[in-house]
């Protein structure tokens, strides 16, 4: 995910692959290939075509759009979104790259809002909503800085694969969310190296049954 941006023209800055209308670009920084990688990266390996994925903090959109291409139109993205600047972000993002027939976009926070989150991406306006209700799914990303945990405690879903992204300097580290992902009936597949100095962790996780593919 990313910071808070204003309504101004947007410019385009393409991330990993993903052109993306923003009014607050770094200076010299119109190309980010390997931003978001480590997420981006699994839904490309991970997502099937005509897969329902779900992602849980939109940002940008750049995730959003990666699984809406893996499932070659055929499937569909869920993307639940809970700061209203973010949203519109995300709109523009999934407008430009022509995604927006396979994808639909919620305002809502799922679960609890971390401060690290809201000091990040602005206060959490939308709707609140309890992870028991996330939709069924095939694939399930977690980008939610911090609620990663509460989260996979509380939702009923049970999703062929679940690619999260851990946050260990605030206090969420792998080691806390894989034993969770364990118990409740997943391998852990890979972890990768996430983060601009690699102190986030993403860790794919497929459901045993579905192991062996």
């Amino acid at each position: 995910m990313s910071p808070r941006e204003d309504d101004s023209d947007p410019r385009t800055v393409v991330y990993n692959g993903v052109a993306v209308p923003t009014t607050a670009p770094e200076e010299g920084r119109d190309y980010r290939p390997a931003f978001e990688e480590g997420t981006s990266g699994e839904l490309r390996r991970e997502v099937r075509r005509g897969d329902d994925v779900v992602v849980v903090g939109g940002g940008r959109g750049i995730t959003t759009v990666v699984g809406a291409r893996m499932t070659q139109s055929d499937g569909s993205v869920t993307t639940f979104e809970a700061n209203s600047e973010m949203l519109e972000t995300l709109r523009r993002t999934v407008r430009v790259n022509r995604v927006a027939d396979s994808v639909t976009l919620e305002h809502a926070a799922v679960g609890p809002i971390s401060e690290q989150a809201e000091s990040t991406f602005g206060p959490g306006d939308g709707e609140r909503l309890d992870p028991s209700a996330l939709p069924s799914c095939d694939v399930l990303e977690l980008d939610c800085e911090g609620s990663e945990i509460e989260i996979l405690e509380g939702m009923n879903c049970r999703p062929r694969v679940v690619i999260v992204e851990t946050h260990e300097p605030i206090g969420v580290p792998p080691e806390d969310v894989a034993p969770i992902l364990e118990a409740r009936g997943y391998e852990i597949t890979n972890r990768t190296p996430a983060g601009m100095h690699g102190e986030l962790t993403v860790l794919t996780a497929v459901r045993q049954e579905d192991g062996a593919r």
